[in-house]
């Protein structure tokens, strides 16, 4: 049985756009598995640049709830929230190789970060690179494709010391039999970022150069049969018709790592 969890909480994204997208998400894939979501609730706000630390202080408890909800569900687990910062509450719930699909590479610590950003340091956190109240796992166990920060960008010196710690880190158009020997054998869970996909797939303000084509991701989909999965950060479009175009496709990938039973 699908289970699907929906953080509707606001962790520290500066910008309403995510957690509309999380509503919308949960709208569309309740209807494709015949499922009745679970709600997290939470701080509704504010929209602003907020320091990290607060905004884990603010946002642990609902961390917490959403890992206990992906742990306690088992395999075929859909949880979706508005921001990154959801890993430090699953990621060390899970014993499963991790699979995270991502523009960046989310391990910014308090001394590499530039951004004061809880979602950028979202993995470093999960990892132990930075002492987490939510736990950590060993970051051997995370296979990282997609970042793509470029010298001088905010995030370059966590990608750079991400590439140095996890399992692997690998450029948004490895081939997928590439990604499967990385990931290995044993049980997958996915962390999918929309913002890997490339600009001209999911326009978005922060979008990057060079990110993965619609077919690439469908086919990654398509080869792991992941234990369960997150998306986060659907940053949703003000314009309506991209709204609905991005979230049918995202539909379409959450589909592709995790079908629907037969009727």
């Amino acid at each position: 049985m699908m289970h699907l969890t929906a953080v509707e909480a606001r962790i520290s994204e500066d910008t309403p756009r995510d957690l509309r997208g999380v509503r919308e998400l949960k709208q569309r894939l309740a209807r494709v598995y015949g499922v009745e979501p679970v709600t997290v609730s939470g701080r509704q706000g504010p929209f602003e640049r907020t320091h990290w630390r607060d905004d884990l202080a603010a946002s642990e408890a609902v961390l917490r709830q959403a890992g206990e909800l992906m742990a306690t569900a088992g395999e075929r687990a859909i949880t979706l929230a508005s921001d990154c910062a959801l890993a430090l509450g699953t990621l060390p719930r899970t014993t499963a190789t991790i699979l995270w699909l991502d523009a960046h590479a989310d391990y910014d610590t308090p001394t590499t970060q530039t951004y004061d950003f809880l979602g950028c340091m979202s993995l470093a956190g999960a990892c132990g690179a930075w002492p987490s109240p939510l736990g950590s796992i060993d970051p051997g166990r995370v296979v990282h494709v997609g970042a793509r920060s470029q010298p001088g960008d905010f995030d370059h010196a966590g990608q750079e010391q991400g590439r140095r710690e996890l399992r692997a880190m690998l450029p948004a158009d490895t081939p997928t039999p590439q990604i499967l020997e990385a990931v290995g054998d044993g049980p997958v869970y996915v962390h999918f970022d929309p913002d890997v996909l490339d600009p001209t797939v999911n326009p978005i303000p922060y979008g990057r150069p060079g990110g993965m084509s619609l077919e690439g991701a469908l086919a990654i989909a398509r080869a792991i049969d992941p234990i369960g999965l997150e998306v986060c950060a659907f940053h949703s479009a003000d314009d309506a018709p991209t709204r609905g175009r991005v979230a049918d496709l995202l539909v379409d990938l959450v589909t592709a790592f995790l079908p629907p039973a037969p009727a």
